[in-house]
């Protein structure tokens, strides 16, 4: 029985579940074995549906690449929105990066598409590295309210935006599912490693962590 089987009652819904069961699905196998190594054969296997199935909701490869993309920066806007409820810059930071890597690692499994820009065609190129460099521009916003609050120690804020990440899109090269972590562990564990060295001296430490902590 395919993966995507539903109980939507219009068509219209049902034919968008089955197009983001793809994108979902490629996300994790193109994290897992690269862009280039996997085949939509292996997307159509992995969902348990014929490949000429597939052709129904997507162009081509390519096309599903662009896809995971725009999936992926659309989890990024969804962390971004979160992170209003911070009281300065380092509760903002801190509550985006976790949200981020958390709902991406839900929607997308360890997702590393977003560094395969490259092999998209001009076109979603162009449209990738606008949105993607929209983001990095609000996370140095998001540093700069830091340090200006004294949230955040003085650093290269373009630095620390292009380390933390490096250290996300890494994520895939060294998930796995049957790993000892949850997606909730790592999401915490990485915000931890990450913000110890941004936070300042003074800013006093994360609430949230700490409760979500002693319920563990």
């Amino acid at each position: 029985m395919a993966r995507w089987k539903n109980s939507l009652r219009t068509s219209e819904e049902i034919s968008g579940l089955k197009r983001e069961a793809v994108v979902r699905e490629s996300g994790r196998i193109f994290s897992r074995r690269g862009y280039h190594n996997a085949s939509l054969d292996d997307v159509a296997k992995a969902l348990n549906v014929s490949k000429g199935t597939l052709y129904n909701y997507t162009k081509d490869k390519e096309e599903i690449l662009f896809q995971c993309c725009t999936m992926a920066l659309d989890i990024g806007e969804k962390a971004f929105e979160a992170a209003k409820s911070g009281m300065n810059g380092a509760e903002k930071l801190r509550i985006t990066l976790r949200n981020y890597i958390a709902m991406l690692h839900d929607e997308l499994g360890a997702c590393g598409v977003i560094t395969e820009i490259d092999a998209m065609t001009p076109a979603h190129r162009k449209v990738i590295v606008a949105r993607r460099d929209d983001h990095q521009q609000r996370f140095i916003a998001m540093m700069e309210e830091g340090t200006a609050d004294g949230s955040l120690r003085m650093v290269d804020v373009k630095l620390a935006v292009y380390t933390f990440m490096g250290a996300i899109n890494a994520i895939p090269r060294w998930y796995s599912p049957q790993g000892r972590l949850t997606n909730e562990q790592i999401a915490d564990g990485m915000v931890d490693l990450l913000m110890n060295g941004l936070c300042s001296p003074q800013s006093p430490p994360d609430q949230t962590t700490k409760r979500r902590r002693k319920v563990r």
